[in-house]
């Protein structure tokens, strides 16, 4: 076996990918095909990206250094993440993320494999899906094992 770890420090990294979307810039450092990819966004308030699932399964973590919560949607509802969470999100399943209207958050990204292999596949109409509002901030519900529950017997 030749593969060894390794520590990516990202002031020193070189990126990989850039892309910017508006105020927005999405960092890939790391894009190794069949192994593992992760990056960084750093949303600004007001910003987000529409509903979208991945070939992949991904995982967040919410910087403990950002200002404010992030925001996504699933299951119907808005949930707000908090500064030093994690969301885990299976391959296929759609989400969304937004920044809240007076804060912003940093969101790392992980997924297994490449930045390519896992995608970004848009769901319905991405033009139409819209920030999170003020009211929809102030009623996001925080995840919890109960509130999980809830949820579920309130869909089904």
């Amino acid at each position: 076996m030749y593969a060894r770890p390794y520590i990516i420090y990202p002031d020193k990294a070189v990126r990989l990918h850039e892309a910017s979307l508006g105020e927005v810039v999405v960092k890939s450092f790391i894009d190794e095909p069949g192994q593992v990819s992760f990056g960084v966004i750093d949303f600004v308030p007001g910003w987000f990206l529409a509903p979208h699932h991945h070939h992949t399964w991904e995982l967040i973590v919410v910087d403990s250094s950002s200002e404010g919560p992030g925001y996504t949607f699933f299951e119907e509802r808005w949930w707000r993440a908090d500064p030093g969470s994690c969301l885990f999100v299976p391959r296929g399943y759609t989400h969304c993320w937004s920044a809240g209207n007076k804060k912003g958050f940093k969101m790392l990204w992980i997924y297994p494999g490449s930045h390519e292999e896992a995608g970004r596949i848009y769901d319905g109409d991405s033009q139409t899906f819209k920030a999170i509002t003020p009211e929809e901030e102030s009623n996001a519900l925080v995840w919890t094992a109960e509130t999980a529950r809830a949820v579920s017997k309130l869909s089904n």
